[in-house]
């Protein structure tokens, strides 16, 4: 019973750590690209294509988990390349500015490359431990209480019948109680017939 409710407990404490971590919904306004630029450079591989720059976190939580993208384009502005990649191990923290980088085979030559367009294409923010709660996150407790309410619930009810019907007092111990008496009876009364035979056995004359 005890391991049950530890793995119970635990299950729920993973749920409510989760609940702080939360996926944006705009990360291009959350995380703003300050500055980028695009170069290219080719070794004895392919050519290879990279893109640095500048993200700023405007919000007051710690962002990570960033997929950018940077749509690569000629002097006319037009569109010529797309870079899209995780970037992992790149965190931002709340008000702070990072850089990063892109980087993956040129589609085109290095001539035709003259700027890059950077967004933010999904991020995750993790909300920081303190006393007050946000109204985001009185929401998320709100979803956490909703979805592991029956469960609990259900947990509960399980114990209540369990020790109702296992405990002192219940049909089975009642039950369990009249059959020891049985059997104790049915005990006593082969020993009373056995005495009986043993003393009709003594007192028969012998012919």
């Amino acid at each position: 019973m005890k391991k049950r409710f530890a793995a119970l407990a635990l299950a729920i404490s993973a749920s409510a750590m989760a609940c702080n971590d939360h996926e944006l919904q705009r990360p291009d306004e959350a995380l703003l690209v300050v500055e980028s630029s695009v170069s290219t450079a080719q070794a004895q591989g392919p050519m290879l294509v990279t893109v640095i720059g500048q993200l700023k976190n405007t919000t007051d939580e710690k962002i990570d988990n960033l997929v950018l993208e940077a749509r690569l384009t000629d002097a006319a502005g037009k569109v010529i390349d797309v870079l899209s990649e995780p970037v992992y191990g790149l965190v931002v923290p709340p008000g702070e500015q990072v850089s990063f980088r892109l980087q993956g085979a040129a589609a085109t030559t290095h001539a035709t490359y003259a700027n890059a367009q950077v967004r933010v294409v999904s991020a995750e923010s993790h909300a920081k431990e303190s006393g007050s709660s946000s109204p985001a996150r009185k929401n998320q407790w709100v979803d956490l209480a909703v979805s592991w309410g029956p469960m609990l619930l259900l947990v509960l009810v399980w114990i209540y019948l369990t020790r109702k019907h296992s405990g002192k007092g219940s049909y089975q111990d009642k039950l369990l109680n009249a059959m020891n008496e049985q059997t104790a009876l049915l005990t006593r009364q082969s020993a009373a017939v056995e005495a009986m035979a043993a003393a009709l056995s003594a007192n028969r004359k012998p012919e």
